[in-house]
């Protein structure tokens, strides 16, 4: 009975994530399905399992909750610090001068400064941050702004993928299965590449009777930065929250000390604390809370582990079958639940399962090529997509679920096994 239950409840979660009724959002949604579940199949100590915290039942928690939510945080402030002096507009708008009038220049140079941002501010910092930049521009210009917005947003979903702190994601897999920080880049950085090199070219050319060969820019490039000390402290402790967090990974520190201290750092110089604090999305933060409440209920019912023996029957040994099952399964669960849902689901599916550690690992990083490239199926795969859209309607741009899902259903597959593929070649060589 307690499997039913477990499992109407994430059901239900999700529909009221997806359908908003009376306008609740993704938070509320996540929290009302918390107290559905504390009420029907948790007990206490579960819910403090699921928040990360050790219990004698369970003394090493299958994801270090708090850890994540504190690094989940801290990073925000690290990036909405940079974004509100103007750093990642700085870059995009020299970007976009530096194309000299020519559209391939431009198609190229939002590509790759999309891909910078997003690999040290994630997915939807850049999203955020950078559409509004290029639906301006592009009408200032006269073109059309649909080749550079869809490059932009495959760009932004793709290049959240090597870091370990990329994405929120990244973050949760790297913390539920030991992941090692410097070996999480070691290993992701080449599946990114490939996955980059064909989400370019093959939006390049889908789009490449829109990209125009030349326009009239009515931008000069000029966009001051607001504050360069600041920015430079900003930069200088974005780079030290990079590396240092290798570090306490090797050391067994939680990282979320590392992106404390960052953020503490900054708030410290800017003296700009509640303001700083306003800009963290705390919607986020609660809807990762009361997710990983929800998706408790099914490890502790029993239904994780039901699930996790049908899923997962077929890989056994096999790491090809493990990479590629388990990347492609993901990337489409991402379009059925979200891929934050989704992580989280799949962890406490995955630890049931009884691998072996090779095994445990590969899936691992075969969870983060679905969940970072599932979103760019749909634009409900992931919290980007429902931002990119959000932001681009501000501006008086929009697309179709069914031009974006047409497109993804083309270049997202190709990508997912371009990197599955190279995944599969490096546990297997190195």
């Amino acid at each position: 009975m307690s499997q039913v239950l477990a499992v109407a409840v994430l059901v239900f979660t999700y529909a009221l994530i997806v359908l908003k009724p009376k306008k609740i959002n993704e938070a509320h949604a996540a929290l009302i399905g918390a107290g559905l579940i504390i009420v029907f199949v948790l007990k206490p100590h579960n819910v403090l399992e699921a928040l990360g915290i050790s219990t004698p039942g369970l003394p090493e928690p299958l994801v270090t909750t708090w850890n994540v939510i504190i690094i989940l945080a801290t990073l925000m402030i690290i990036s909405s610090l940079l974004d509100d002096y103007g750093f990642f507009e700085y870059c995009a708008s020299r970007a976009m001068h530096a194309s000299k009038n020519s559209g391939g220049r431009l198609f190229l140079y939002t590509f790759i400064v999309v891909s910078l941002i997003s690999l040290f501010a994630g997915n939807d910092i850049v999203i955020l941050t950078t559409t509004p930049i290029i639906l301006i521009f592009c009408n200032r210009a006269g073109i059309n702004p649909r080749p550079y917005m869809y490059i932009s947003f495959f760009a932004a979903n793709t290049f959240s993928m090597p870091l370990y702190i990329g994405n929120l994601t990244n973050i949760l897999i790297g913390d539920s299965f030991k992941l090692d920080y410097f070996d999480f880049t070691k290993y992701m950085l080449l599946p990114t590449l490939a996955a980059a090199f064909v989400n370019y070219h093959l939006i390049k050319y889908i789009f490449r009777k829109q990209i125009p060969e030349s326009f009239n820019s009515q931008d000069n490039g000029k966009v001051p930065i607001k504050n360069k000390p600041l920015v430079f402290l900003g930069l200088a402790v974005l780079l030290a929250v990079i590396v240092l967090g290798g570090v306490a990974n090797y050391m067994q520190i939680p990282i979320s000390v590392v992106t404390l201290s960052g953020a503490v750092i900054l708030l410290v110089f800017e003296r700009r604390v509640i303001h700083r604090l306003r800009r963290v999305s705390w919607n986020v933060v609660l809807f990762v809370i009361g997710l990983f409440i929800v998706v408790k209920g099914l490890d502790v019912s029993g239904a994780a582990q039901g699930i996790g023996e049908l899923m997962f029957a077929s890989i056994g040994d096999n790491i090809l079958v493990a990479i590629f099952s388990v990347s492609l399964l993901s990337a489409l669960m991402c379009n059925l639940v979200n891929n934050i849902p989704m992580t989280a689901m799949m962890l406490s599916i995955v630890q049931h399962a009884e691998f072996t550690s090779e095994i445990n690992t590969v899936i691992g990083y075969s969870l983060v090529i679905g969940s970072n490239l599932g979103a760019n199926f749909t634009t409900f795969g992931a919290l980007a997509g429902i931002l990119w859209v959000e932001s681009a309607r501000r501006y008086g741009w929009s697309t179709t679920m069914t031009d974006l899902l047409k497109i993804g259903l083309f270049v997202t597959p190709i990508a997912i096994l371009g990197a599955s593929t190279v995944l599969a070649l490096e546990m297997l060589l190195l």
